[in-house]
């Protein structure tokens, strides 16, 4: 026979493994020769079927060349590959054994996971050898030769056959290697086409969003629009108007270009005027510097005359006020006030007279007279007023600088402190020296304001009882340690008393609330000449400090107003206990002030201010250029003749006194 011998199976099988494993990792729906297709999940527990083969008709013996012989029965080829098996059975199993068909079909891989399935058709493989069967008769089963012959037929098909299919298939490995790489190729532009995707999809979600906020910024801008358009409505409106403002404009502007021009030529003269009056000014202004310094030195020189004056007066000057007869006196004292006489024509005498009888006999005797003269005399019917007159000008003097004191001397119960105080009521007609002269000193500040001068006020208010200072400012179980005085340095002789209250004032009613807590707290007595009688000297000071910045003057002065104690007569006040320390104390102290005023009358070196604490606290207000004021005060009682006599001689002695000129000036 032709052709090789056929190989035994065992290596026909070897040699389809060895070609399948030439096979691609992939599935195939081609079949590999030498592999038996796995039988279905269902199929695995039972028996192989045996494969029945058609009958087979007797052989030709022309056509075959030998005998007829049975076909032997060839093994089943081993499974396929589990990757066959699934293209198989995707394909869905549209293929049949060769052995039963003349022809087969070949169905080319399906390839999935690029969104398409390429499939590539098989060569059809040779015809089959017609089976036996039908008119071919069946080789007898001795006929060895003619099977053999049959099988080599066989044989040679097959190899024919797989020469076909090791074509296709080293085809289909080409095909599927170049699928594969238009695979991955396609996967690659895939994971590119799904990455832009994703892009695109952002790019398309940030477009939807910017496409909504265009749209919403369309239906903003549309509003807008139709807002703009009533705007320029209005506007248009707005503009016709304004035109036909403008119009009336350019009218009022030709109308005030003619007023501008006259209101120019108004200016140009307003300027020259200007001009003119400027030049006016400047001499106003030179004539207002010349009449301030006229007015200056007029004022000093006002101030210089006023000092001359009031030391021609006199630096200590006395004055004499007798009070009126009291409703008990007056019935006691029938005749009147025979003893006192003023001459009408002298205002400045007081003449007292008494009756003396004969001690021998009941002859009677001319009338003893005594004469006074002093710088005033004020009779019972003088009122406060007056009496302020008259030292008004005093006061004045020390607002202009000078120490200035003003006292009361008598016995008790002459009228001291209704002349220094005045009564209890506030009755503007009875008041004092005291609320007098403050409220002359603030209202002659104030005008003194238009010339430059800044004053400033400090009161202070105290008594001096059995030579103790006591402050009247401050109530008894309030005050402290015994109040002394003393210097303000070494290099000046200004005293001034530690821890005593010193208020500053701006005004004569914050003075006057002084006075009265300064009267309620005062030392006062009954005695058998007085039921109200002053135990103490009271002595109310106001410091005045006054300033001129313009001229750089500055002045210093005290005013001292002093309601001294009233002296009495031991014989007939009957005093004992305090009271007669009391009468004790007053009297000396009255004594020595008058030993100061003589001592300063003489010139004497050495003055005794310290042998009293009245002389010495009013050092600064005695000597000097300092101006003194003495009011001595009588009693219009005949009873009391004696005692007014006494007064009536020492207040005629310190009126015989003359102090120095030395001006205080700073």
């Amino acid at each position: 026979m032709d052709g090789p011998p056929p190989l035994p199976l065992r290596e026909q099988k070897m040699n389809s493994e060895e070609k399948s494993f030439l096979l691609p990792k992939g599935p195939s729906r081609l079949p590999v020769s030498g592999l038996r297709l796995k039988r279905p999940a269902s199929d695995e527990n039972e028996p192989p079927k045996v494969d029945r083969k058609r009958a087979r008709g007797p052989l030709d013996p022309t056509k075959r060349g030998g005998p007829v012989t049975a076909a032997p029965c060839f093994p089943k080829p081993p499974p396929a590959a589990p990757g066959l098996r699934s293209h198989r059975q995707a394909g869905g199993r549209r293929r049949s054994s060769t052995r039963t068909r003349g022809t087969a079909g070949v169905a080319g891989p399906s390839i999935t996971g690029s969104r398409r399935t390429v499939a590539a058709a098989a060569p059809k493989p040779a015809a089959a050898p017609a089976a036996a069967g039908g008119g071919e008769k069946k080789r007898a089963p001795w006929d060895l030769k003619g099977q053999v012959s049959d099988l080599r037929a066989k044989v040679g098909i097959y190899k024919e056959k797989a020469q076909g299919l090791a074509g296709e298939n080293e085809a289909l490995r080409q095909r599927l290697n170049q699928l594969e790489g238009e695979l991955k190729q396609a996967t690659a532009r895939n994971q590119q086409l799904e990455g832009q995707n994703s892009a695109l999809a952002l790019e398309l979600q940030t477009c939807q969003a910017q496409a909504t906020e265009s749209l919403q910024r369309v239906e903003q801008l549309v509003e807008q629009e139709q807002q703009l358009q009533e705007t320029i409505k209005s506007q248009s409106q707005t503009i016709r108007e304004l035109e036909s403002a403008g119009r009336k404009a350019r009218e009022a502007k030709e109308d005030l270009a003619a007023q501008l021009e006259a209101r120019e030529a108004e200016l140009r003269l307003a300027q020259e005027s200007l001009a003119q009056r400027a030049q006016e000014n400047e001499a106003l202004a030179a004539r207002k510097a010349q009449l301030e310094q006229k007015l200056h030195e007029s004022e000093m020189e006002r101030r210089s005359l006023h000092n001359a004056v009031q030391e021609l007066k006199g630096n200590i000057r006395v004055f004499c006020r007798v009070r009126p007869l009291l409703s008990s006196e007056k019935e006691a004292q029938k005749p009147g006030m025979s003893h006192l006489r003023f001459p009408p024509d002298d205002s400045k005498s007081l003449v007292l007279s008494k009756a003396e009888e004969s001690h021998v006999g009941r002859e009677r005797k001319e009338d003893i007279v005594y004469e006074f003269n002093f710088d005033q005399v004020f009779p019972p019917s003088s009122s406060q007023e007056e009496v302020f007159e008259e030292i008004s000008l005093l006061v004045q003097s020390a607002l202009d600088g000078y120490h200035v004191c003003i006292f009361a001397y008598g016995q008790t119960g002459s009228g001291k402190t209704y002349t220094m105080e005045g009564p209890d009521c506030q009755d503007p007609s009875t008041a004092g020296m005291i609320p007098r002269a403050v409220q002359q000193i603030f209202r002659k500040a104030r005008e003194m304001e238009a010339k430059g001068w800044k004053y400033h006020f400090t009161a202070n208010f105290l008594e001096i009882y059995n030579e103790s200072l006591r402050d009247l400012l401050v109530l008894r179980p309030e005050r402290g340690s015994e109040l002394e005085i003393r210097r303000v340095s070494q290099c000046t002789e200004e005293l001034h008393v530690p821890n005593l209250c010193y208020v500053p004032v701006a005004s004569e009613h914050e003075v006057l609330k002084l006075l009265q807590r300064a009267k309620a707290n005062r030392s006062v007595a009954k005695t058998n000449l007085n039921e109200r009688s002053s135990r103490s000297h009271s002595l109310f000071q106001l410091r005045i400090e006054g300033h001129n910045a313009n001229r750089e003057l500055h002045t210093s002065s005290v005013l001292s107003l002093v309601d001294l104690a009233g002296s009495e007569r031991l014989d007939k006040s009957l005093s004992t206990g305090d009271r007669l320390k009391e009468t004790q104390a007053i009297n000396s102290s009255l004594s020595n002030l008058g030993l100061v005023i003589t001592a300063l009358s003489n010139k004497e070196a050495h003055v005794p201010y310290r042998n009293s604490k009245l002389t010495y606290l009013l050092q600064n207000s005695l000597g000097g250029n300092s101006k003194m004021l003495m009011f001595v005060n009588i009693s219009p009682s005949e009873e009391n003749f004696a005692e007014s006599l006494n007064s009536l001689r020492f207040a005629r002695k310190v009126n015989e006194c003359v102090i120095g000129t030395a001006s205080n000036r700073k």
